[in-house]
């Protein structure tokens, strides 16, 4: 599956930094969650509440957990990256001190 690919009918990209969820200050996307819950949850029985909210809880729960490894993964690659660096400079630490001792 194509990262970049449009959803068929309202060609919105889900990746895109455009997607209106991800420009939304925190202050308003709270609200408008907020508000999304009341109006989803005014017409549901007790059951029906609870069930919609459990598996909204659950998909959030998927979606953090997706990106906290993602997170960790890409905190190890920098992490690696970093020490490749630290390692390369104490190398060209020892070819300096080795170069000085015989001038």
């Amino acid at each position: 599956m194509n990262d970049n690919m449009n959803y068929k009918s309202n060609k919105i990209d889900i990746k895109s930094s455009h997607y209106c969820f991800a420009t939304l200050p925190p202050k308003q996307f709270s609200v408008l969650a907020g508000i999304l819950g009341v109006v989803i949850s005014d017409e549901l029985s007790i059951n029906e509440k609870n069930a919609l909210g459990n598996f909204l809880v659950t998909v959030g729960q998927a979606i953090l957990t997706e990106a906290a490894q993602e997170q960790a993964l890409e905190s190890n690659s920098n992490n690696m990256d970093l020490i490749e660096e630290i390692n390369e400079l104490k190398r060209q630490i020892e070819l300096l001190k080795q170069s000085s001792k015989g001038m």
